[in-house]
């Protein structure tokens, strides 16, 4: 009898899920890769723009999405399973434009910023007065935020505290270019989880997350979390 198969969409978000040298790892997919086996479900894993990846998993029934950040907004466009690991966000700045200094959310639309379409950040940055003729530029890879970001084309930038220095890293950057400012307060948030298909059967869901539950009880999510935190 044929194992049940879900492709599962990913994109480039180090260190929860990554391309390195063409091999798909990071915590969360390393993770969910674990549950595929426990729950004995064949899983594919493809890496995509995450506009794409977002779009993807609510069309193909046989489909998930991971990382995925389980907000209001999206609550009913999936089902979860989680949740994964995941962190705070904040806005940040060049150590070299000391000039630029915002205390609160308030202040920080004084300032250009780059966000990835359909990300959690394109709402909440516009619900605070960002415009996209103004100060907000949307791009379809988060590495084009952070080329624009270090060429002084925008002032700000976001970034999650564990993942946003494995990106700089990824395009040549040391991570320590750049100062922390403003918490970006993502109301509902509760994490990062695997989404998966409105369409996927009950059953399925449930056995993933039961593969959930069973692992992190074993440690094995905070096993990858201190293996990156180490890198």
């Amino acid at each position: 009898m044929a194992k049940d198969s879900v492709t599962i969409y990913t994109e480039q978000f180090p260190p929860y899920n990554f391309s390195n040298k063409g091999h798909l790892e990071g915590i969360n997919l390393k993770f969910v890769k674990a549950m595929c086996v426990d729950a004995d479900i064949e899983c594919h894993f493809e890496l995509l723009p995450w506009s794409r990846a977002y779009h993807f998993a609510q069309k193909k029934p046989q489909s998930g999405l991971v990382s995925t950040a389980r907000v209001p907004d999206r609550e009913e466009l999936f089902k979860w399973v989680g949740p994964l690991a995941s962190s705070r966000n904040f806005f940040y700045r060049l150590q070299s434009n000391d000039r630029i200094n915002p205390i609160d959310l308030s202040q920080v639309k004084d300032h250009s910023l780059c966000v990835v379409r359909d990300s959690i950040y394109e709402k909440f940055v516009e619900s605070i007065g960002y415009e996209g003729d103004k100060n907000l530029l949307k791009v379809s890879h988060y590495y084009e935020c952070i080329n624009l970001f270090f060429k002084n084309k925008i002032e700000l930038i976001i970034g999650s505290e564990l993942s946003f220095k494995y990106q700089l890293m990824q395009y040549g950057h040391q991570g320590r270019e750049v100062v922390k400012l403003v918490e970006l307060p993502l109301n509902g948030a509760v994490g990062n989880f695997l989404a998966l298909n409105k369409a996927l059967p009950d059953e399925l869901v449930a056995r993933f997350q039961a593969s959930y539950n069973k692992l992190s009880k074993q440690g094995l999510l905070e096993t990858y979390i201190e293996q990156y935190k180490a890198n």
